[in-house]
Formats: C-alpha cells, structure tokens, sequence
C-alpha cells in the first residue's frame, strides 16, 4: 500500500502534446460581433492594425469575460502565431476580453493576483464563456489504478502517467465535477499538473455540479446537478465508475445527438487494407470529450453516429472512407489520445461505448 504524499504516479511520458483540437463554448468571433451589434442597431467601430505579418486585420471592441480551455494558451504582441510571446496562460485561466479580430484572435487582459498586467492576443478558438474549474485544495486518494492525462478528456488528453491504488494526491481543482486536477511527480521527482476521472477517487460526493447547454447564457440558470445515476445518462460513468449495461441501455441516445444510418460496405467496393487497428469508442459527454465539448468535430462538422470516426490524420487523412468489420465511416475527427493504429469510433452514449468496448481488427480504406 502506498500512502507517500504524490502516491505512485509514475510517468508514463515525459513531454506534454499541445494538441488543440478542443470544442469551445459560446464565445462570439468577429462576424458574431458584427451581427449582434446589427440585430440592436448599434453601429459597430471598425478600426484596423498589424498582424505582424506585413498585413492588417479588422478590430472591433467587445468585452466578455472568458477561460481557457486548451492546456495552455499562448498572449501574443500581435494577433498572429509570428506575434512575440507576451505570457503563457494555462487551462481555466480567466481572461478580459478587450476586442476580437477579423482573423481569428482577441485581444485579452490578463491579471492574476500578484503579477504584472499583460495585453495582448490569443486565438478565439481557445476561449470559452463557462468555466467549468472550481478550485480546490484538498489531498485525495485514489479508489482504482486510473492513467493521469495531460487534459481532462479521454479523446483529447494524453497519458502522462498512472495513479495507483491507495495513492494520495493533491487535488487542486475540479473539472466540471467530473475531472479533477492533482499534482503528481515525474520521474525526475518535478512537480506536475494532470488530470484523473473524479470518479477513480475515494469519499467523493454523490452528486457532480455541470453546466447544461441552454439558450438563456445564464450562468447561474445553467447550473445544475447530476446525483448518481441510472446508467443511461451521459455522465453515468463520471458519476458511477464503469458499470455493465445490457444491449437495451447500450442504443439509450443522448438528447442532441445526431444519429446516422449504418451503412454496409458494397460487394464491389475497391478496398485498401490499412493493417489491424486497436477500436475504441466515444460519446460527447465531458468524460469523453471534455467539459467544454458540443459535438464539432475537428474538420468544424458536428459528429455523426455510425458515420464519424477520430483517427490520426497523419496516418488516415480527413474525408477517408474506412471500412471496420462491414460498416462503413468516414473520418471526421481526431484526438490527442488517437494515435497510430487507433480508431475512435463516435457512439451516442457513454454506457453504449462502454457496451461496444475495445477490440483489434482489420481495418480498410474504400478506394
């Protein structure tokens, strides 16, 4: 039994992927800037600067206050990549937004407590209008043997290492109450962040605080919670640990979810053989996808049951038809867990990915 502060969490893999390739939350770009001010007749203030890149981007000023939902988040001089880094801002940061771009970018304040006031811009993309993060600080300890991802998400979040059972960990948040962020060491003894499923810790509530998706953008009407569940809900596995489901909770669909048609593979159909191929399956709950998920794939579709598969791009370009066991899909999404040889298949439930499980199996591309 390992009762040592930090438990056993060994590191699986040293360097971090920041891989962004998250959904965001409700956050206006420019063109929604631009029509809200038309839809209540207001005239909006253009004006224009640099890019950094010898060219020029349309501004207009627009505050909101917005978190960061990728890892981390990088506040350039300029809004562009080429920008000179001003300051790195991590996961949950709380941000002003000052004014937003015509090319992608706002322009944030940034102050913490005790440090200097940075502006400057970061890519809209990594922002959101919830935050999801409650701040913790408490010592936890781990119910079952769980890998520690560098990102609360199964789909996008890389391992970074396992917390074993009985391990004792700092908690320094949580995660729509579904995730919580610990510390853990590496194996060079440093200190680092990652994030484990709430639900692998001892003594946690019965109920986990989300926030549904509504039209009203109140947070505080959004606010809800879930108490332990049945099975068929979305969270059913954040809240209750993996449980068996029979075939009949298995097709249970969650409310938003686009449902396709299973679609056979043609007896003519030019097949290339890809090679076998570990298959996993994932929903749209915060378990799966993250809490700041709405089912937009990385291509900018929404995803599709028996039709949308996360690969490696690398490996299977986007718009590839794949053939799995006679059905066919087609390749709309990734992830930073999807590596090579490894398909993630789009299913409308937890308990339903669950049912479906893990398998190896020969995988071929429709020519």
């Amino acid at each position: 039994m390992s009762m040592k502060k930090y438990g056993c969490a060994v590191i699986l893999c040293a360097a971090l992927f920041l891989h962004t390739s998250v959904v965001f939350g409700d956050v206006l770009d420019f063109a929604g800037v631009e029509a809200s001010a038309k839809e209540n007749d207001q005239i909006p203030g253009y004006y224009e600067i640099g890019d950094g890149k010898g060219g020029t981007v349309q501004v207009l000023d627009y505050e909101d206050v917005l978190y960061v939902t990728t890892r981390e988040a990088v506040i350039r001089m300029v809004p562009s990549e080429t920008g000179r880094e001003l300051h790195t801002v991590l996961l949950g940061t709380k941000l002003t937004q000052a004014s937003v771009c015509s090319n992608g970018w706002s322009k944030v304040v940034y102050q913490e407590e005790g440090e200097q006031t940075v502006i400057g811009y970061v890519e809209t993309g990594s922002l959101s209008d919830r935050s999801l993060m409650t701040k913790m600080e408490d010592t936890v300890t781990v119910e079952e043997d769980t890998d520690i991802l560098d990102y609360p998400s199964m789909k996008d979040g890389e391992t970074v290492g396992e917390a074993l059972e009985f391990d004792e960990l700092p908690r320094t948040a949580t995660v729509n109450g579904v995730w919580s962020r610990i510390l853990y060491e590496d194996d060079g003894g440093r200190e680092q962040i990652g994030y484990v499923p709430t639900s692998a810790l001892k003594d946690q509530d019965e109920e986990i605080t989300v926030v549904a998706r509504t039209d009203s953008g109140d947070d505080e009407e959004q606010e809800g919670t879930l108490s332990a569940s049945d099975g068929e809900g979305v969270f059913a596995a954040a809240v209750d640990g993996v449980k068996e489901v029979s075939d009949e909770e298995s097709t249970v669909a969650e409310i938003g979810v686009k449902i396709g048609s299973p679609v056979s593979v043609s007896s003519d159909a030019s097949l290339i053989p890809l090679g076998v191929f570990r298959i996993t399956h994932y929903c749209p709950c915060s378990l799966c996808c993250g809490p700041w998920a709405d089912g937009i794939t990385s291509t900018g579709i929404t995803a599709v049951t028996n039709h949308t598969i996360a690969v490696d791009p690398a490996q299977i370009p986007y718009g590839t038809k794949v053939v799995i066991n006679g059905q066919v899909y087609v390749a709309e999404d990734c992830g930073g867990a999807i590596k090579k040889d490894c398909i993630d298949i789009y299913v409308a439930s937890h308990a339903e990915g669950q049912a479906k499980g893990v398998y190896y199996t020969d995988v071929y591309a429709i020519q």
